[in-house]
């Protein structure tokens, strides 16, 4: 004779059952998480870069407009222009003719409220900018092409198309490169971090910075060369230990010597203005003069593995289907 197997709400099974159903939804989570998910990978394939504006300013994963790209909307201050030349880019930074002064470009590469913070060992942020320089200088001594990974206060974002972000607490990283046919500073290549808690600009005053590490370059070896493509990877990984492993590579041409630059350091105590939370790429070129006439760039990505993967999302909701199931079996 065939008997009907029931299994009581409470029982042991049934909380056997629960207990592997989450096991297994937290080993997919965390599997999840290790793979790389692309947040911004913007090429201008609509010929726009003001999009998505105030106050969404990324797609954050979702081509909200089918253009293929995955935008965060770009914002020029200071003296040029920051436009594309027409579909599919490249985007364009023009400071011809305008000497010592200096520009910013800045994108904010997540919703503000929805930072990437890399809160767990393995945890990466990774950011890639390709661009292309004209009218490189010959050789000079500053560290004048500045770019950074930071947290921006929400006051402090740009709302109209053209502006420099505002004075605040910010927190992250910076390099400070030297720009030239050939490398002319001590410390050409260098990781900086921010080292005030005061309200302050993101990448003008060189004394909000602090150098970690060591240069990554050699002064007197090769540059950068004009029309040729150069690709920074910087890559931020939270350890076992709660430090950030940086790796911030540029390569292209014969840069250095080699065609590489590269800096790599481990930050033991970024809590101390450091931090594990960024959703801005700024760019700083101090002057035409010291670092070129004209940046194109083709492409700029952003990825994490801190945004979980729908394959996690859908196993847990399938154990919230296979417990309302064991509810509905022991009525």
């Amino acid at each position: 004779m065939l008997h009907r197997f029931r299994l009581p709400l409470f029982s042991r099974g049934f909380f056997s059952i629960l207990f592997v159903l989450f096991a297994l939804a937290a080993i997919l989570l965390r599997t999840a998480s290790l793979s790389a998910a692309t947040i911004v990978n913007d090429t201008w394939q609509d010929g726009t870069d003001s999009d998505p504006a105030s106050p969404i300013y990324s797609e954050y994963g979702v081509d909200s407009d089918s253009d293929t790209d995955l935008e965060s909307a770009w914002f020029q201050g200071g003296v040029g222009t920051l436009n594309p030349v027409g579909l599919g880019g490249p985007e364009r930074a023009d400071i011809t003719g305008t000497g010592s002064s200096s520009a910013s470009w800045t994108s904010y590469f997540t919703p503000e409220g929805t930072p990437v913070t890399l809160a767990n060992a393995g945890d990466f942020l990774k950011v890639t900018w390709v661009f292309k320089p004209s009218g490189v200088n010959a050789s000079n001594t500053s560290q004048n092409l500045r770019f950074a990974i930071v947290d921006s206060p929400s006051a402090t974002r740009v709302t109209a198309t053209n502006g420099t972000p505002g004075s605040g607490a910010f927190t992250g990283y910076a390099m400070f490169t030297n720009m030239g046919q050939t490398l002319g500073n001590s410390s050409p290549f260098r990781l900086m971090k921010r080292n005030t808690s005061s309200s302050s600009d993101v990448l003008s005053t060189s004394g909000n910075w602090a150098a970690v590490g060591t240069t990554g370059a050699t002064s007197g070896n090769h540059g950068y060369d004009n029309n040729t493509a150069y690709t920074l990877e910087w890559t931020v990984t939270r350890n076992a230990l709660a430090g950030l492993d940086h790796d911030v590579k540029m390569t292209g041409g014969t840069l250095d010597g080699d065609g590489t630059a590269e800096v790599i350091f481990t930050d033991t105590a970024p809590g101390s203005l450091g931090g594990f939370t960024f959703d801005t790429f700024a760019i700083r070129p101090s002057g035409e003069l010291s670092t070129a006439s004209i940046f194109d760039t083709s492409l700029f990505r952003v990825e994490t593995n801190t945004v979980p993967e729908p394959a996690a999302i859908a196993l847990l909701g399938l154990g919230g289907v296979v417990i309302a199931m064991l509810r509905r079996r022991a009525r």
